[in-house]
């Protein structure tokens, strides 16, 4: 009898370990499998696929003269223009990202003032009988931070911000001056505009932009979808015209703009 129960006794016990090791075992894979499951910010945003979007626009541009010249021109103002943009947005963080790109502008600019022509010499008598016209292109490149106003709905629309800077780069001016009484074009000429406060280039500056938009993305075999956005460049540099090439005029000018974009993301 004492035989049968030492080995009864002896039976258990080796239960009771075997069982106090499967749970050991159990119970740190699912803890492992629960850490596994739960990704940071970091990781979601790693995960997310880079956008290609191309954009268009209107430009509605703000043009003034700077208050050092403001005194030789009279009725600046700046015609309606366009832009075009192709755009890459960039995971960054959960609600956030990374856009950057190139953007075409083109528009122009008018405003009545002087000119001498080029070899003579007049004194200024302040008649502001001449017209100048401009027209002008340029490239820029964005680099901005856009985050999300708030979580997308269950239809994929959200509202967004950015925020950020662009290189302006003066591609291309042509000027018209016309003499306002006759009609009469009195020169014309190509690249008489510069930046007055230079970045790599007489042609260079910087521009601070902040922008609000609205965005509906789709999702079937990958993600689309479309924007539209209000956009406000402000321009660190004033705008130098010369008037032509052997500098006529030096009228220092603001050119701002406010831009309605639509994009298409593919």
């Amino acid at each position: 009898m004492a035989f049968k129960r030492t080995r009864c006794l002896l039976f258990l016990f080796i239960i009771l370990i075997t069982h106090k090791g499967y749970c050991q075992e159990g119970s740190p894979t699912s803890l492992h499998e629960r850490r596994v499951a739960s990704p940071t910010g970091h990781g979601e945003s790693s995960k997310r696929p880079w956008k290609t979007s191309i954009e268009a626009g209107l430009v509605f541009g703000l043009a003034s003269p700077a208050i050092y010249t403001v005194h030789y021109v009279s009725g600046m103002s700046a015609s309606t223009g366009y832009t075009l943009g192709l755009m890459e947005e960039i995971p960054f963080q959960t609600h956030s990202y990374v856009d950057i790109g190139v953007e075409l502008l083109g528009y122009g600019i008018s405003f009545n003032s002087y000119f001498f022509e080029p070899g003579y010499s007049f004194l200024y008598n302040g008649d502001f009988k001449y017209n100048h016209s401009i027209s002008m292109n340029e490239i820029q490149v964005p680099l901005l931070y856009k985050f999300l106003l708030g979580p997308r709905d269950h239809k994929n629309r959200s509202l967004y911000a950015t925020l950020g800077a662009k290189f302006r780069y003066i591609s291309y001016s042509y000027t018209t001056i016309t003499d306002n009484t006759t009609g009469d074009l009195v020169w014309s000429g190509l690249r008489d505009v510069t930046s007055r406060n230079k970045l790599f280039s007489p042609f260079g500056s910087s521009i601070l932009e902040a922008s609000i938009g609205y965005q509906r993305d789709t999702k079937k075999k990958r993600i689309r979808g479309w924007y539209m956005n209000l956009e406000y460049d402000y321009g660190f540099s004033p705008f130098v015209y010369s008037g032509d090439k052997e500098g006529s005029n030096y009228i220092l000018f603001h050119y701002n703009t406010l831009i309605f974009k639509i994009g298409k993301i593919f």
